[in-house]
Order: structure tokens, then C-alpha cells, then sequence
């Protein structure tokens, strides 16, 4: 199970990540970040983006990722993710321009 800092769908990772940012972003993205390291070093990362479904889109889907105008609205979204991997953390992926 994730500490409250460390994955989207915990109240306190939003109220951190808030706190460092120097300017609300544009949009951002719900990431499922999983695994560790680089695969081209021999590493198991494999990190994957929410789809429009409301769920994380599986590697080699054509389905558009969800994007989110405030973290607040991420975080409701990451909240009814069905199909988490076991030992995964959700984050964002915030764009300022």
C-alpha cells in the first residue's frame, strides 16, 4: 500500500504537489508508475498513462489519455481506477505550456 505522500489517489499527495508548484499547470496526465529502472539497462519500469475509460491504458492501445484541467479532478479519477498493477504508485504528469 503507497504512503499517503507518495501516490495520487491519497488527499496528501495532492496537497504537496500543490504546494510546489509555482503556478497551476495547463493540464496534466495520470501516470501508473511501475517497476524500477530504465528496461534498456535491465531494469522493469513500465509506467502507463489513464485512458478516457477511466482506466490504465494497456501497452500498445490506440485509446486517448485522459487529461485533467486541476489535480483535485485527477485525484477523483484516480480514485475509481479498477485495474491497478499490485505495488504501483499513480503520480501526474503536469504541463505548463
Amino acid at each position: 500500500m503507497p504512503t499517503d505522500l507518495q501516490s495520487l489517489e491519497c488527499c496528501e499527495y495532492v496537497v504537496t504537489t500543490k504546494m510546489r508548484w509555482r503556478a497551476p499547470p495547463k493540464y496534466m496526465l495520470v501516470i501508473e508508475r511501475w517497476g524500477t529502472g530504465d528496461p534498456f539497462f535491465g531494469g522493469s519500469a513500465d509506467d502507463r498513462v489513464l485512458g478516457v475509460s477511466g482506466q490504465i491504458i494497456p501497452r500498445g492501445s490506440a485509446e486517448e489519455p485522459a487529461v485533467f484541467a486541476t489535480i483535485e479532478d485527477a485525484h477523483e479519477a484516480a480514485k475509481r481506477i479498477t485495474n491497478r498493477r499490485p505495488d504501483s504508485l499513480l503520480g501526474v504528469s503536469a504541463h505548463w505550456r
